[in-house]
């Protein structure tokens, strides 16, 4: 390239506008191509080659190889006045042959792309005055032959136009795979649109969706819409602790949904429905609009289900005069059976109380209510158009919810809970407001049906987790098969995954590949740690990121942020390279690798934005050439169209992979008193295992237990993380923890649900009505696991002193003759001591302790 000595000799822009002051004096703009190898990091300097190029132009000079997908940058800086919506138009390129790059393979990753769902976009480019902005190009070569390809550039500005002429010099071996497995590249910024995992199929495990008439079916749940477009009636087959799924439901909602709206005087609005039409129905979604009218207001409503369970409501409310309202509201009436339990609205997991009252309020995380009962409940979710998904954990200040306009009516609204007539009514609330013609008041909410699926109880109780154990990989696989784990969880900051969420690493993705085929060379299924909530500095992409302006890197207030993890502010180099735009968060000093010594600084990414295309496609790249199993998720900014996408991915390519999610106890001022399950609870559909232990305090309620902690109410295996948990509590939810983490403190669990095949037992839990056990002290949970000739009952003391407890039990559910029976406590380290010939009626229980008793017909001893 020419200027090759000088051009990455960066001077300041100050300094350049005041040295070439003739020279910049009429240019609105000065446009430059730089490479790939060299990203533009500052906008407040600009390398002096480049410059004196663009003001004595001549054409640009690039290299690239053919099959790759290429990518350069264009940089244009502002000297003296600012830039507005700059836009860009290619040529085809083209070499004297015939050959040619059409200029629809070439595209702007900061003007345009496709969204997390596919769809196409264009972004306003701005650049404020003094201020040099690179965009990043790439080109798709895939089909390009060798030779010299030449073509331009038309920037334009506000009438002002140049021109950049560029030849690209395609030569040398064809490049496999796009160049995607070498980041260094920067192929990978292809991924930014990539459409991995977005088809109408339906992800395994699940059913299609079925409608009939205005009743729409899908695994273990029904929904039937009313004449309004609303909810008529909601029901659930689960049954067993969502352990099978029977053929008559129990209604979850069986009156229907209603939107009030009350005028000032206290009439109420009449809304006459036309007709319901289905707008879509495939396997995997059913979609339905209907208009209701009245005098006074048009309501649109228009919904949506999908297979997992979540159903979409838009609802537009159009005046078609003045009204004076005293009052919109939603009311849902949910059976009283069936609204047991309760998490959200300041309300941590556990039973339900018989009033709740709450107000909007943006300091906290709240907009969702969880209401139901193990085999069956509802949460809802209530939002507007002005809906953002805001930051999760520690961060949720730098980005809190948007107040809902409709709901929310400048801090009017909220949502009071009650029961009567044996049903309990979630009513939300907007209060009084004027409405004038012309004007739309967005009433937006969205359902989860729950539970999503069957427990699969070889998942439950045969597939075991060793995660944790040190920074050092190569013994990792050797100390899970020891402890007898099938499944290793790799995290960041190890020696050969140094980097958080940036598995594919140039310089180790070939160690973890050997890592990855060592471990199934021994019978054990390998994930990563992966998720998106922080993106790592090291990462090749980096540069181009930030030069998104928010997009992927959040726009938070950059050298002035403080927060838990860093109290002080960021590190160094966060100051001196990023300044503006970005919020610090995890860092940690590597201690073994290649990358001994170098600390991994990260910064919070902007949640719903093109990186979770880029992370589908980067896990796509992963279970293809790593073959990795699967990945295992901390606190997330993904949403659940993108894991329903991942989940497709790993089903596709490795059809025993699997997805955990990991979180934080969120219910605390930095993260705004959230429910951590509420959170991520339209993406528990896609996950195989919830480990929800991080900051829990395992001495609270069963009840706190069974919702927060247990998985069941949403189909799904749950795992204890803080301390170890409590093992003997976690038994009565059939849970324990994970080898490798806090010792080895599951191993001894295992061998014994092994030796007496648990995972072909039935589960029946002391909140089911017809469990067969029963305790006689309400501090002592007992749960029962039914084998066709043996049991295990699991009695734990939610107490911090011995407790004394009688069980009573109803053999004949149980299917065993008490006149023969044997029932004794086998011997399990660090769990329990043996004891023969027990007697359920007289048992003391230690604090805070439990057991596992074997229950069996004599004839049935091993």
């Amino acid at each position: 390239n020419s200027c090759a000595g000088e051009q990455q000799t960066n001077i300041s822009t100050y300094d350049a506008n005041t040295e070439y002051k003739d020279l910049l004096s009429d240019k609105t703009f000065i446009a430059f191509v730089e490479s790939r190898e060299h990203p533009l990091k500052w906008h407040d300097s600009i390398p002096r080659g480049r410059l004196l190029e663009s003001l004595r132009p001549k054409r640009f000079e690039l290299t690239a190889q053919p099959g790759e997908y290429f990518v350069f940058q264009l940089g244009i800086w502002a000297p003296n006045t600012g830039l507005d919506d700059v836009s860009l138009m290619f040529t085809d390129f083209t070499t004297t042959t015939g050959h040619t790059i059409p200029a629809q393979k070439i595209t702007s990753f900061n003007q345009e792309g496709k969204d997390r769902r596919g769809i196409p976009f264009r972004k306003k480019t701005s650049i404020r005055s003094g201020r040099l902005q690179p965009l990043w190009i790439g080109m798709d070569l895939d089909s390009a032959r060798k030779g010299n390809y030449d073509g331009s550039i038309t920037i334009s500005s506000g009438g002002n136009k140049q021109d950049v002429n560029l030849r690209l010099k395609v030569k040398g071996e064809n490049v496999a795979n796009r160049g995607f497995d070498e980041g260094k590249r920067l192929s990978r910024l292809c991924w930014l649109n990539s459409d991995a995992g977005i088809d109408n199929e339906v992800s395994k495990g699940y059913l299609p969706v079925k409608v009939d008439d205005n009743r729409i079916s899908i695994l273990g749940r029904s929904f039937t819409i009313g004449a309004d477009g609303l909810p008529l009636s909601i029901v659930s087959y689960f049954d067993s602790s969502n352990q099978t799924i029977k053929s008559t439901g129990e209604a979850i909602v069986k009156n229907p949904f209603r939107i009030i709206i009350e005028k000032e005087n206290g009439a109420l609005v009449n809304l006459v429905p036309d007709e319901l039409k289905f707008t879509e129905i495939n396997d995997s979604r059913a979609s339905w609009e209907v208009k209701c009218e009245s005098e006074d207001l048009d309501l649109e409503v228009n919904g949506e289900m999908e297979y997992d369970g979540f159903v979409d409501y838009h609802l537009r409310l159009l005046p078609k005069k003045q009204v004076r309202v005293k009052d919109i509201r939603l009311e849902i009436p949910v059976v009283d059976k069936k609204a047991r339990y309760m998490m959200g609205l300041g309300h941590e997991g556990g039973n339900r109380v018989p009033e709740w009252k709450w107000k909007w309020d943006i300091s906290r995380n709240q907009d969702m209510l969880w209401l139901g009962d193990v085999t069956g409940g509802l949460r809802v979710k209530w939002k507007a158009e002005n809906y953002i998904r805001p930051l999760i954990n520690v961060y949720y200040d730098f980005r809190p919810l948007n107040l809902p306009v409709s709901w929310g009516n400048g801090g009017k609204g909220g949502v009071d809970i009650s029961g009567r007539n044996e049903q309990v009514i979630i009513k939300a609330y907007s209060g009084s407001r004027v409405i004038y013609p012309g004007e739309i008041l967005n009433y937006d909410f969205e359902l989860l049906i729950t539970p999503f699926r069957t427990i699969d109880r070889n998942n439950k109780f045969r597939e075991r987790y060793y995660h944790g154990g040190g920074a050092n990989t190569s013994a990792k696989v050797d100390s899970a098969k020891k402890a007898g784990a099938n499944i290793l969880n790799i995290h960041h900051n190890e020696d050969i995954y140094p980097f958080i969420n940036y598995p594919y690493l140039d310089e180790t993705h070939h160690d973890l590949r050997t890592l990855v085929s060592k471990a199934h060379e021994e019978g054990l299924r390998v994930k990563f740690y992966y998720t998106t909530r922080e993106l790592t500095k090291n990462l090749p992409e980096f540069w181009a990121f930030y030069s998104l302006n928010g997009e992927i890197i959040f726009p938070g207030p950059g050298n002035s942020s403080r927060t838990v993890i860093n109290p002080e502010g960021p590190n160094e180099w966060l100051i001196y390279n990023l300044r503006e735009g970005y919020i610090p968060a995890w860092y940690n000093l590597i201690t073994e690798g290649r990358f001994k010594g170098e600390t991994d600084l990260s910064v919070i990414t902007t949640p719903d934005s093109r990186l979770n295309n880029f992370y589908v496609a980067g896990l796509e790249w992963m279970v293809k050439n790593i073959e990795i199993d699967g990945v295992y998720i901390d606190d997330s900014a993904l949403d659940r169209y993108t894991l329903q996408r991942a989940r497709k991915v790993i089903d596709q390519n490795r059809p025993e992979g699997r997805m955990d999610l990991h979180s934080w106890n969120h219910f605390n001022e930095w993260a705004g008193y959230a429910n951590c399950l509420n959170l991520y609870m339209d993406l528990l559909p896609y996950f195989d295992l919830v480990w929800i232990g991080e900051g829990r305090d395992y001495d609270r309620s069963p009840d706190h237990w069974l919702i927060e902690v247990s998985g069941i109410p949403f189909g799904l295996p749950g795992q204890m993380l803080e301390g170890g948990g409590n093992p003997w509590r976690g038994m009565v939810y059939g849970i324990t923890n994970r080898a490798g983490w806090v010792g080895n403190t599951p191993v001894e669990i295992w061998k014994f649900w092994d030796k007496y095949d648990i995972s072909d037992k039935m589960l029946s839990g002391y909140w089911e009505d017809n469990c067969p056990v029963r305790s006689s002290n309400n501090n002592v949970k007992a749960s029962v696991f039914i084998g066709s000739e043996e049991s295990i009952i699991t009695v734990a003391n939610w107490t911090d002193v011995d407790q004394s407890s009688s069980l009573s039990v109803n053999w004949e559910s149980i299917g065993i003759d008490p006149s023969a029976t044997e029932i004794f406590i086998p011997e399990v380290k660090n769990f329990q001591p043996a004891a023969r010939s027990v007697s359920l009626t007289d048992l003391k229980i230690p604090a805070k302790k439990g057991f596992m008793i074997v229950v069996r017909e004599k004839s049935a001893e091993k």
